[in-house]
């Protein structure tokens, strides 16, 4: 059964070792998305949740008269998740003339937290499910397990108006809200909370629990989704809305364990190992995994917003 919905941070359990502490940690550096998902441990491969589909029909009836008989339906939804991480290895030769062992090793722990932190959000915004990964936003509301909401037909700029339409999709009670886009949309959106004049402001700048500076639109906080770990864009304008290919999409994304959270199977496996060095090869050898998923408990609680274009 789920442990609900928790920080990364306090997911992956067992986070006792400073090695997986600051691995960890610099996922959630790196990857707003990591951070602003909340994860849910299982202990299996997949969850089952019943979302409801219809309710019974209430009638007033006549003195000495009947009801009809009605009832509601539910439908059941599995969410899955898959198997994500590799092998370090560091030559010796890198420890014995570069520097100390601990300082390379720190070094390329370093860069697979920040490959794993990349990965994990490529895959929430692209994946498919049919790569040995799981599913993300974009297959998520190709499925109709999303609100969709088209800039136009053929494309589009947003505008404000447009923001509010996306908003009002939106419907439950969530734990924490968020909007998901690339910084070229991030700077349009900024631009359009300062041209507009409602008597209150909608553009709102603070700080995030690392102090980085982060904006918010409309009191939700907006999450940047940078390059994937080749450093092509992950929400880049090359999307095809009608006549045009090059658009892109914005998510408004409501989590918590009635809406879109991250899964961690296995009871919050995350291990991050180093077993020394090797006898069959001059290496030090090291492990990093964790089963990651991503599932949506209730289809009103993520939007895509698609067909922008950048203008």
């Amino acid at each position: 059964m789920p442990t609900g919905a928790l920080p990364l941070m306090e997911a992956a359990n067992g986070t006792e070792t400073v090695l997986k502490q600051g691995f960890v940690n610099t996922i959630l550096r790196t990857s707003a998305l990591a951070d602003m998902i909340p994860w849910m441990t299982i202990n299996s491969d997949s969850i089952k949740h019943r979302e409801e589909v219809d309710l019974p029909n209430p009638a007033f009836r006549k003195v000495n008269a009947t009801y009809s008989k009605t009832w509601g339906r539910d439908t059941e939804y599995y969410w899955g998740v898959t198997i994500l991480g590799g092998e370090v290895q560091i030559d010796n030769f890198l420890i014995n003339v570069m520097g100390n062992v601990v300082n390379q090793k720190a070094n390329q722990y370093g860069k697979w937290a920040k490959a794993m932190a990349l990965t994990l959000d490529k895959q929430h915004v692209d994946g498919t499910g049919t790569a040995d990964d799981y599913k993300g936003f974009n297959q998520i509301a190709t499925d109709g397990r999303a609100r969709e909401y088209v800039a136009g037909a053929n494309g589009a700029a947003a505008t404000v108006d447009m923001l509010d339409e996306v908003m009002d999709l939106q419907r439950g009670v969530f734990d924490g809200q968020f909007w998901a886009m690339n910084r070229t949309m991030r700077r349009r959106i900024n631009k359009l909370g300062r041209d507009t004049s409602l008597g209150y402001p909608l553009i709102d700048v603070g700080t995030d629990r690392f102090g980085r500076q982060i904006t918010s639109f409309g009191g939700v906080p907006i999450a940047i989704v940078d390059d994937d770990r080749t450093g092509s864009l992950i929400l880049d304008f090359d999307e095809t809305q009608g006549t045009s290919s090059v658009t892109t999409s914005i998510y408004l994304v409501s989590t918590g364990d009635m809406g879109v959270t991250g899964l961690l199977g296995g009871g919050g496996y995350f291990e991050v190992r180093d077993f020394g060095e090797q006898q069959a090869s001059p290496t030090h050898l090291g492990r990093v995994e964790m089963y990651p998923g991503l599932a949506v408990f209730n289809p009103y609680s993520m939007v895509r917003f698609k067909g922008i274009t950048n203008a």
